[in-house]
């Protein structure tokens, strides 16, 4: 199908030493977008992967042009993946999701039709997670509860990748400096139509789990963050905030300057934005 260089659907998938997924990764993704008839890119972020998984990628993007490949230097975390992908996509809709096969590439199409009904960021629970309940399910619901009273915006899952996001509000993220796990918080605080659909979620098959309690601390940097800086610039919580921040000027930022870091960008220079190829 001729699409006259138009880019419809951008999937931005970040990876982290994954190369035992890869090529079904790969090949349900591009089922699934070719299903849906529309012209699309995968941008695929390696986040200083030591496997064979970029090896495997850049095979794959040997064959398939529309296979799009970003390359970290070394580990900068899942939030920087993803901002870069936004900075760097080109579609009218932008899906972000996990690279572990845990999320379902066949959700992709309820997600788009949802956000085509009138939203603007869709956000996938995953009802069924199937996960460990100590270190996974437990802190999980822990903080979806913490994240949903301090933002004012209810979610059942606010630390799910599977979303989808209308061009403008990823190209906003992707230089907001937020945490992943509040890039929906970030979207609706800017007026932005937020939605959630329960979306499937599958064991992992192949290799191992990057995040476990140890990302507890930055969970609660983040409901701190949330706190801190809700209400107005000149309330007197803003005020704390930036009294508590300022013996600390890259506590706030710290996503931020991950993402300039990773992409080589220096001081004050502005990430690129998404309007060319890889």
């Amino acid at each position: 199908m001729h699409h006259g260089g138009r880019i419809d659907i951008s999937l931005v998938i970040p990876l982290l030493d994954e190369e035992g997924s890869i090529r079904e990764l790969y090949e349900r993704s591009v089922a699934e977008l070719d299903r849906l008839g529309r012209a699309f890119e995968i941008l695929c972020v390696d986040d200083g992967s030591t496997d064979r998984t970029y090896l495997e990628l850049e095979r794959l993007a040997g064959l398939d042009s529309r296979l799009k490949l970003l390359r970290f230097e070394r580990n900068f975390g899942q939030t920087a993946a993803l901002a870069a992908g936004f900075c760097f996509s080109r579609g009218a809709i932008v899906v972000a999701m996990d690279g572990d096969l845990q999320n379902d590439p066949e959700d992709i199409g309820r997600l788009v039709e949802r956000l085509e009904a009138g939203a603007d960021v869709v956000s996938g629970w995953r009802r069924r997670r199937q996960d460990a309940a100590l270190n996974r399910r437990l802190p999980s619901l822990a903080g979806n509860w913490l994240i949903s009273r301090a933002s004012g915006l209810a979610l059942h899952d606010h630390g799910c990748t599977l979303k989808a996001y209308r061009r403008h509000v990823a190209r906003t993220l992707s230089s907001s400096g937020e945490s992943h796990r509040l890039l929906a918080v970030v979207a609706a605080r800017a007026g932005a139509r937020v939605s959630e659909i329960e979306v499937r979620h599958h064991p992992r098959r192949a290799g191992r789990s990057k995040y476990g309690l140890e990302r507890t601390p930055r969970v609660l940097l983040d409901l701190l963050r949330i706190w801190l800086f809700s209400g107005e610039q000149e309330s007197p919580r803003a005020r704390l905030a930036r009294l508590v921040l300022e013996p600390f000027p890259r506590l706030d930022r710290t996503p931020e300057y991950r993402l300039r870091e990773a992409l080589n960008l220096p001081e004050g220079a502005e990430p690129p934005r998404p309007v060319r190829d890889i």
